[in-house]
């Protein structure tokens, strides 16, 4: 056997190497601010992406604050980069949250690629979408 063919034997005896990075935390990925500017409006104010990596972490942070959310929540997404399929499930959630409770869900839109998917998911159940923040608080008393 020559040496090419040795070395051949020799590398596909070993079991293959996988190299995984090591991810970064879905806090890195994706902060969620949740405030309450006045008595009538929670504000949860989302950057980065919302994924399948993130979307525990969105869920935890905007969901856990709906039992003492104000009469009008208002999810600002103008800084998201990304909206996945896992982060619109949040969304949804939300808003069939705050409908069971009548409470108002407004979402602050910006970027073309979460403007698509809610208004691809709006044909089933539309969101109260505002085209900015000051927007979606006007009237709110």
């Amino acid at each position: 056997m020559s040496t090419v063919e040795t070395a051949q034997v020799e590398l596909s005896n070993q079991q293959p190497r996988t190299r995984t990075a090591q991810s970064p935390h879905p806090a890195d990925r994706l902060r969620v601010s949740v405030t309450r500017p006045s008595r009538s409006v929670t504000l949860c104010a989302v950057a980065g992406e919302a994924d399948q990596f993130t979307a525990e972490h969105f869920r935890h942070r905007l969901i856990g604050s709906l039992d003492s959310a104000a009469p009008t929540v208002v999810v600002d997404l103008s800084n998201v980069s990304f909206l996945g399929v896992a982060g619109l499930r949040v969304l949804q959630e939300a808003r069939d949250w705050t409908g069971h409770t009548r409470r108002t869900l407004r979402l602050v839109t910006g970027s073309r690629s979460v403007d698509r998917l809610l208004e691809v998911a709006s044909a089933a159940a539309p969101f109260e979408i505002a085209p900015d923040l000051a927007s979606a608080v006007l009237g709110v008393a």
